[in-house]
Formats: structure tokens, sequence, C-alpha cells
């Protein structure tokens, strides 16, 4: 049998209009975006060894001293690596260990435009 390993995440949200029905896009604090990334691990096993072994690497490394997410009480980057929890130079790290693993990943990008038929009001 042949098992294949998927690992789905989103960046963004759906959101489009408010409780009243008003389009809100392109308003303050409201995503102009929405993706959705699919990634193939043909190891999860050895991705997530190669993971452990980063982190554990960039914990010890003295340059991250003092770096809030990369501190244990914080529960982020010295838990779990996410691009928005992480530093810079912890992104770069990633970046340059992802090939190592084989991943297939594609994203779909979807933004979120004011179409003109809707106004400020919610009527169409």
């Amino acid at each position: 049998m042949n098992v294949r390993h998927f690992f789905v995440d989103e960046a963004g949200d759906l959101t489009l209009f408010d409780r009243k029905g008003r389009v809100i896009v392109g308003k303050q604090g409201v995503s102009n975006f929405f993706m959705v990334g699919l990634a193939e691990i043909p190891n999860p096993s050895l991705a997530e060894d190669a993971l452990a072994a980063l982190r554990s690497r960039l914990l010890s490394d003295p340059y991250f001293k003092g770096v809030p997410s990369m501190e244990p009480e914080a529960k982020k980057t010295a838990l779990a690596f996410h691009a928005k929890d992480d530093v810079q130079e912890v992104r770069r790290e990633m970046f340059a260990l992802l090939p190592s693993l084989g991943c297939k990943v594609q994203v779909v990008i979807r933004r979120k435009l004011r179409f003109p038929r809707f106004s400020d009001n919610g009527e169409s």
C-alpha cells in the first residue's frame, strides 16, 4: 500500500462582510488575501527529526539568546516553527532545510477584491 502524507495550512481569512452585511475588504485589520497551502512530505519521520535537530541547534545558538519567540515559556519557536512567530534568521534556516526533505508544495492565493457591485452599506 502506497501512503502519501499531506499537510495543509491557511493564511488570511475568508471574511468579506461585517455582521451587518457591509463590505469590509480594504478596511483596517481585514486581510486582503486568503491562501491555502498543501505540502506533500514523503517521509514525515525524517522531517520531524530534521526539524527537531534544527530547533535544538538554533535554541543552543547564543545569537538567539534573548529572542522572545525562542523562549520556551513563549510557546512559539522553542516548541514549533511558525513563520509569523519566527525571526527572519530562523525563517532563513528553515527555508535552507526544506529542500532536503523532498517536500512538494502547492499554494492557492485568492486576492479579496472589493467588487464594484457592492456598496459600503451592504446593498448590492
